[in-house]
């Protein structure tokens, strides 16, 4: 019952960090650059693939009904139909195809070794470039099929200007998510080596 209602109240939480993070735009042409990014990469790492999957699901479905979360305070489904809407769809996509690989490939949460703390870390980072390889990918095929636009100019338009950016956060949230895990019990910690005890 508590880990239920901890995964709900960690849910909430994360709903309400995705609408903050797109609260925080910086105009940047037609694709406005947020924090959003941000925090979906801290929501994927700090919480459990079904637990991501349903935050950014949730959070999808509240902006849909109108609520105004998503970007610039907007709300709708036309959001999710105009020429950005591709990359809030690519979220969800990306926390569900990152859940599928942490269950092809499990970290070794239980394994407190250095060896199963490198692979927890490892995994991570592989999480990371999946979502955003996926995020961008719909975000530029939808882009470029509700505008018009061909491929390479889309891609100049959509990617091109964050790349560094979003490397820049995924290594903030990569920075941010082991303490926070660590706190809430969900991460291993790196082995500490025994001291040699001396004889007299």
């Amino acid at each position: 019952m508590v880990s239920r209602t901890r995964s709900v109240v960690l849910c909430g939480l994360s709903i309400a960090l995705l609408a903050v993070g797109a609260a925080i735009v910086v105009p940047l042409g037609p694709i406005p650059f947020t924090a959003q990014t941000l925090m979906l990469f801290l929501i994927m790492l700090i919480l459990t693939p079904k637990e991501a999957v349903i935050a950014v699901a949730g959070y999808l479905v509240l902006g849909a009904i109108g609520l105004p979360i998503f970007s610039a305070f907007r709300g709708g489904p036309g959001v999710l139909l105009g020429p950005t809407g591709g990359f809030l769809i690519g979220y969800v996509v990306a926390m569900i195809l990152v859940m599928v690989l942490r269950k092809v490939l499990p970290a070794k949460i239980s394994d407190p070794s250095v060896a199963g703390y490198k692979a927890y870390l490892a995994l991570d980072v592989a999480a990371i470039i999946l979502a955003a390889v996926t995020l961008h990918g719909f975000g530029l095929a939808w882009f470029s099929f509700s505008t018009g636009t061909d491929i390479v100019a889309a891609f100049t338009i959509c990617t091109l200007p964050f790349i560094i950016p979003d490397a820049i956060k995924a290594v903030a949230a990569f920075s941010f998510a082991q303490p926070i895990r660590i706190a809430l019990g969900r991460a291993p910690q790196r082995k500490q080596k025994a001291e040699p005890v001396s004889s007299l």
